[in-house]
């Protein structure tokens, strides 16, 4: 159930919009108003917050072991706001414990946050509002989103003007937009969108539910899970960077593996992920890769990576499972990352990390032999600071004598 009355579309330029008392017909340069009914047409009407609570246990299968403080979950819950701004009608979480003055101060109808965090903030009185105790606010407020702001489904079709070859199947739930063109063998799955401008490459598989944002281009024989989302920019299959040297030039070397990614996996704006020499170049089940990320041929990406944006991956990486990797960090081809790794934004890392632990780093480039040689220096300081400080110990001893 929306929170207004009617929201229409209507295609091109016109958007009506009829809520409680406003009447908005725009035929020219509707963007000034196009947010605000989206949101209108994205939130859901008021509920409690034991439904609330309830539909969250049930999308995670109750692994956030949520509860509710005494009496609370008659309260009417509207939207979810920060804690500076939240009011009545509002929920507002603590994700992070240095805020627990602003959530004491908060005027939210009620607060998510930990057990912890509450007894740092009110000891063992009850607090003086509703509470949400939960062992992960942030996983909560983000259920919670998905909840009070769905994303509308699409009407389903193909636009007229729309290109899509013989031999292409496109399944009657999915949606592809004007101007997308989707090349023969491709298949379009249950339910998937595809936005305007986008290029489906021939024999491209998208998995049910999946989601491509306009102007995306994914090349051909390239395999898409269901549940992806691939946001505007992204180019998902172009040749690796592949060239034989011969006699100070290059000779290409044709890519012939293609780009497989698992289910949930979420690809940002202007990424890039090229297609494998030979075999495939994969990204594993849960993955979720930010904009303006660079991922080389062949590389394997397990399950539940997260990059952050500008990190780049050469040519053969092997990415563990778990693994974090900071904006701006850089990994040298033909390397295995351990599962469970964290790799601190703006980090190189030249060689295979062979047991998880967070890495940090970063220095400036030099001759390849200086830069070894200061690597070697540095490897061997703690083990240098011991003998320094054993050698002063035996000067004061003969100060003694």
């Amino acid at each position: 159930m929306l929170n207004c009355h009617l929201v229409q579309y209507v295609r091109h330029d016109l958007i009506r919009v009829s809520a409680t008392s406003n009447l908005l017909s725009l035929s020219d340069r509707p963007h000034k108003f196009l947010n605000r009914a989206i949101q209108m047409i994205q939130q859901t009407a008021p509920m409690t917050l034991l439904e609330l609570v309830d539909r969250i246990k049930e999308k995670s299968n109750d692994t956030l072991l949520s509860t509710i403080s005494a009496n609370g979950g008659k309260a009417e819950i509207k939207s979810i706001a920060p804690l500076e701004t939240a009011g009545h009608g509002d929920v507002a979480f603590l994700a992070n414990s240095k805020y627990r003055d602003a959530a004491a101060a908060c005027k939210a109808t009620a607060l998510v946050l930990t057990e912890e965090d509450k007894q740092a903030i009110w000891g063992e009185k009850e607090p003086d509002r509703i509470v949400v105790i939960t062992r992960n606010p942030y996983a909560w407020f983000a259920y919670a989103l998905q909840i009070i702001f769905p994303q509308e489904p699409p009407a389903p079709g193909v636009d007229t003007r729309a290109v899509v070859e013989d031999g292409a199947v496109i399944d009657t739930t999915a949606t592809v937009e004007a101007g997308a063109v989707i090349r023969k063998g491709a298949q379009i799955g249950p339910y998937c969108f595809v936005g305007a401008n986008s290029v489906i490459g021939e024999g491209v598989v998208l998995g049910e539910h999946t989601r491509i944002y306009p102007n995306v281009t994914i090349y051909y024989g390239c395999r898409i899970g269901r549940r992806n989302i691939v946001h505007s920019g992204a180019v998902i299959g172009a040749d690796g960077f592949g060239f034989a040297p011969l006699d100070r030039q290059y000779v290409k070397i044709p890519q012939i593996g293609a780009v497989e990614t698992g289910d949930d996996v979420e690809i940002g704006a202007n990424t890039c992920i090229d297609r494998g020499a030979l075999q495939n170049t994969t990204i594993g089940q849960g993955t979720k890769i930010d904009d303006l990320v660079m991922i080389g041929h062949n590389c394997q990406v397990g399950r539940n990576v997260v990059l952050s944006g500008r990190t780049g991956l050469a040519g053969s990486t092997i990415i563990g499972d778990n693994v974090q990797a900071g904006g701006g960090s850089g990994f040298a081809g033909h390397l295995k990352v351990a599962s469970g790794s964290i790799i601190g934004g703006g980090a190189g890392v030249p060689g295979s990390i062979e047991k998880p632990d967070y890495y940090a780093g970063y220095m400036p480039a030099m001759p390849h032999r200086e830069f070894y040689n200061i690597l070697s220096v540095i490897k061997r300081l703690p083990e240098m600071r011991r003998q320094l400080k054993h050698l002063a110990e035996k000067v004061d001893s003969f100060k003694k004598e």
